[in-house]
């Protein structure tokens, strides 16, 4: 948008300082007086002054609702090298993790009919195997991991006897 001024062509956000250069009066009152009290600058440019007449409502103050504590997660790594071995009545999973059994706290491994969710929490970052649908159904209370030295071992105790050909349900 442009605006001429005393025969000039001035780009609009340059009015203001030019304008009131040029010609002594703000552009406001120039609007003002071109286009009367329905213009913009009419309406925008004096809320504060009609304000402290109480010819309009002030502006609303900004008020705190409430404070929200955000915590900021581990990022989350998968386990991607594991073993798998098949019994008549439990499978086995095995991952290799050096000093493991030195830290036992940092282990948690949660079970569930069709799933399990093994988690190891270092400094930095969250390692995980999780499965979400198993071959087949387990026994999530009989369902155990162990630690040793440089391993996990987690045991799903199945449901029903029978052969795992592999740990996930796969689906054709």
């Amino acid at each position: 948008y442009q605006r001429r001024v005393h025969g000039e062509l001035y780009p609009w956000h340059c009015l203001t300082s030019e304008t009131t250069r040029m010609t002594g009066e703000s552009s406001a009152s120039a609007e003002e007086k071109r286009f009367g009290p329905n213009s913009y600058h009419y309406w925008h440019d004096h809320g504060k002054e009609r304000a402290s007449q109480g010819d309009v409502a002030p502006p609303p103050k900004p008020e705190l609702v409430a404070v929200q504590k955000i915590e900021r997660t581990k990022p989350t790594k998968n386990i991607t090298k594991y073993c798998f071995s098949d019994g008549k009545r439990a499978a086995k999973i095995y991952v290799d993790w050096p000093g493991i059994a030195e830290r036992p706290d940092s282990v948690v491994c949660t079970f569930d009919i069709h799933t399990f969710d093994l988690r190891i929490e270092e400094e930095a970052v969250i390692h995980r195997l999780c499965v979400p649908n198993l071959k087949e159904n387990i026994v999530p209370e009989s369902s155990t991991y162990t630690l040793k030295a440089d391993q996990i071992v987690v045991s799903l105790a199945k449901k029903e006897e029978g052969k795992w050909y592999d740990l996930k349900k796969t689906t054709l």
